[in-house]
Formats: C-alpha cells, structure tokens, sequence
C-alpha cells in the first residue's frame, strides 16, 4: 500500500489511481501512473496527488498536498528553503526579514502579503511545526482557493502527514482570519 492510499484510508477519504501506463522511448521503457486521494478534516478539503514514473529511468513528481480554502481570498504566499540567493539578499537588506523568528528565518525564505507573513510568523505553533522540515509552500495566484504544499522529499508516515496538516491547518487559519483595524 502506498503513503496516499494509507493516509487516505485512515481518514475515510477517497483514492483512486489511473492504470498504468507504458511508454517506451528512445531512453527506455517508461511506467506512468497518477494517484490522489481526497480527503475530508474538520470541514476542510484536502487532496494528496502523486504521478509516479518508474522503468528505466525511475523518477517521482513530488506529491503535492493541497488545502482548499472555503472561497478566494485575495493573498500571495511562497515559503521555500532558503538558498544562496537569498542569503545574499539578507546581507544586502537585513531587517527586511525581521519579524520572522531566526531560526525559521536561517532555514526559510518567506515571500508574499507582508501582513499574512506577520501573523504567520507571531504564530508558534506553525513556527514549531516549520521548523526542520524541507517543504515548499504556496498560493498559486494572489486570487486563490487553495494552499500547495510539496515535501522535498515525500511523506514517511502518517505522523509526518499529521504534522503537514497542522502546517496546512494554521495557514489557512490565518489566512481567513479578518483583518484587524
């Protein structure tokens, strides 16, 4: 059984995978096949979506994790591990970044709304769960209904997902929070 299919299973979702495919190219014979599981938790829509590729040169797109928001909202968010670019940037401006802990901020670069990245940042909660993970984060437009987040490298269990959604659960909380005055 494969990590989409047990999460789903635990949480009385939906999975379903296409069949398989075979393709055969100049660099060998290709295995092609998409899974996703759609999932219901606390009222909220969650879709876990995989293509796997294997044969001769076996590869995986990452599985994608997406929390449906309950309508659009107007906002742009990118959190991503940081790399030399951002270093440099840091150097060149450095209280851009300010308000974001230090160690989120040695390990993430954080991009979008400022006022989105203040309320994520005060949150210990989601800092806590951030913390150490290698995870790609976003909303794909500034009009959007949805949060995308990419594990660098999978998922190893449940309690990984679990901590995922916790991630997931506290972006979105702030997210359709009103804005104060």
């Amino acid at each position: 059984m494969n990590i989409i299919e047990e999460i789903t299973k635990n949480y009385g979702g939906n999975y379903s995978e296409k069949q398989t495919k075979n393709i055969v190219t100049p660099h060998g014979k290709h295995i092609y096949q998409p899974k996703k599981g759609i999932l219901e938790i606390d009222g909220t829509k969650i879709s876990l979506n995989s293509n796997e590729v294997g044969g001769a040169m076996p590869v995986t797109e990452p599985i994608r994790i997406i929390l449906y928001l309950n309508k659009n909202y107007e906002t742009d968010l990118t959190i991503f591990p940081r790399d030399l670019w951002n270093n440099f940037l840091d150097f060149i401006l450095p209280k851009r970044r300010a308000f974001i802990p230090q160690p989120i901020r040695k390990q993430f670069w954080f991009g979008g709304d400022k006022n989105l990245l203040v309320k994520l940042a005060s949150d210990k909660i989601l800092m806590e769960n951030l913390l150490n993970e290698r995870v790609y984060i976003e909303t794909i437009a500034e009009e959007t209904d949805r949060i995308i987040l990419t594990p660098e490298f999978g998922i190893d269990g449940l309690s990984q997902f679990e901590k995922y959604l916790v991630i997931l659960k506290r972006i979105e909380e702030k997210i359709t929070e009103p804005n104060k005055p």
